[in-house]
């Protein structure tokens, strides 16, 4: 899967949601320390979701992502790891 996958979020400071990809936000490091996989495509590979583009990905359930989450992740939900990550993402890019 070689899919790049973004998200609007509201960053400190700017007036309006920012495009932000995924492969910045849950980068080598982030993936490695609180999932069991190395990188977010590998993530989805596992979790046998078939993405080949970005609407796939805002197509897949909730409820399967979540599942996924829970179970390869130190995460409850999709929601809170998407929001510890992008607080992650913040402080990182504010250095």
């Amino acid at each position: 899967m070689n899919v790049k996958i973004t998200g609007y979020y509201k960053l400190p400071n700017e007036l309006e949601p920012q495009l932000i990809e995924f492969d910045k936000v849950f980068d080598i490091s982030f993936m490695r320390r609180y999932t069991k996989y190395k990188t977010f495509a590998k993530f989805l590979s596992g979790g046998k979701f078939n993405i080949t583009c970005q609407k796939d990905f805002e197509d897949l359930p909730e409820e399967l992502m979540d599942k996924h989450v829970a179970k390869n992740t130190q995460f409850k939900t999709w929601q809170e790891m998407l929001d510890f990550a992008t607080d992650k993402y913040i402080a990182r890019t504010k250095k």
